[in-house]
Order: structure tokens, then C-alpha cells, then sequence
């Protein structure tokens, strides 16, 4: 008994709750977080069926198994979502998290983005890789970003645009 509460709390904190469907709408709820919170919320029901999220510039869209529909809305920032590859990708202009697969599984990379506007480089370090094989960038509105990523001696750059009804899943940087 000394570990479920514990389990319970875990579950709820984690974003599980939401799934299980056992108080609020799924949807309803969905509608209610931020952002950042759906997109971590749609990483826990990828490839599970209980819902398909698709990630647009301006929002976040979700439909249940139920059939019902939610929207969070994606003012402030512009998600780049990157699946860098060396073999097997999949074309691809909207992320579905709930769906898309990238090859490298949990894989440790340096990345370097600079705005290209100012020559600035803005982020710099290690970066991992998630069980979708994605690496999530909430990155400012309306901005060109130069993206480099190095792995084993390989490396991929490509500049990405967060402007208007850009892409918000990049499958196009193979690391040679």
C-alpha cells in the first residue's frame, strides 16, 4: 500500500490522467493546457490510438477515439519539430507526435541553431533524441534559424523558417 499513493500521484502528474478519461473530457482538458503542455501530453499517447495530434503553426489540433475534437492555440512561439536521420525518413510538413517516426531512437547530439538575421547563436549543447526519434524547438515567431546537428562525425544543417505557415516537422536533414 505504501507505493500506490505514490503510483497515484505519479500518474497525475505525468499526464496520464488526461488520458484515461476517468473525470473531465479528454478533449475539454486537452483544450485547457498550454501549448507546451499538449505537445508533452500528445508524446504520451504516440502511436496508442487514443488520439491523433497534428501540430500547425498557429495551434495544436487533437481528435479522440471518441470522435471529439480540441484546439490549443500556439501564439507566442513556433514549434520545430526535427527528426534528424542518416538512412529511412518520411516526407512530412505537419508533426503528428502521435504518429510521426523518426530513425534515430534516443540518440545524444550536438546541435548548434543560429538566427540568421543577426549571426547569433541562440542554442548550443547536447540534445537527445525522443522515443518518436524527434527533438522538439519552440523557437520565436517569424524568424530563420540555422539548424546544425553533429553526430558520430556527421553532420546536417539546413536553415528553417518559423514565419507564417512554415513546416513544423523537419524530416529533410540527413547527417553525412
Amino acid at each position: 500500500m505504501k507505493y500506490l499513493l505514490p503510483a497515484i500521484f505519479l500518474a497525475l502528474t505525468s499526464g496520464q490522467a488526461l488520458a484515461s478519461g476517468d473525470s473531465l473530457d479528454p478533449a475539454q482538458a486537452f483544450a485547457e493546457l498550454t501549448p507546451q503542455e499538449a505537445l508533452k501530453q500528445s508524446h504520451q499517447w504516440h502511436r496508442t490510438g487514443e488520439a491523433t495530434v497534428r501540430i500547425m503553426p498557429d495551434a495544436i489540433h487533437a481528435e479522440f477515439a471518441d470522435g471529439t475534437k480540441a484546439t490549443v492555440p500556439v501564439e507566442e512561439e513556433f514549434l520545430l519539430s526535427i527528426a534528424p536521420f542518416e538512412n529511412v525518413t518520411h516526407g512530412c510538413t505537419f508533426h503528428v507526435p502521435t504518429g510521426c517516426q523518426g530513425e534515430m531512437v534516443n540518440k545524444a547530439m550536438m546541435v548548434e541553431i543560429t538566427d540568421t538575421q543577426t549571426n547569433e547563436v541562440v542554442q548550443s549543447g547536447m540534445v537527445k533524441t525522443q522515443k518518436d526519434g524527434f527533438i522538439d524547438f519552440w523557437m520565436p515567431k517569424n524568424g530563420n534559424y540555422q539548424f546544425t546537428f553533429t553526430y558520430q562525425d556527421k553532420t546536417a544543417t539546413e536553415v528553417l523558417s518559423t514565419e507564417g505557415n512554415s513546416r513544423t516537422c523537419i524530416t529533410t536533414m540527413q547527417l553525412i
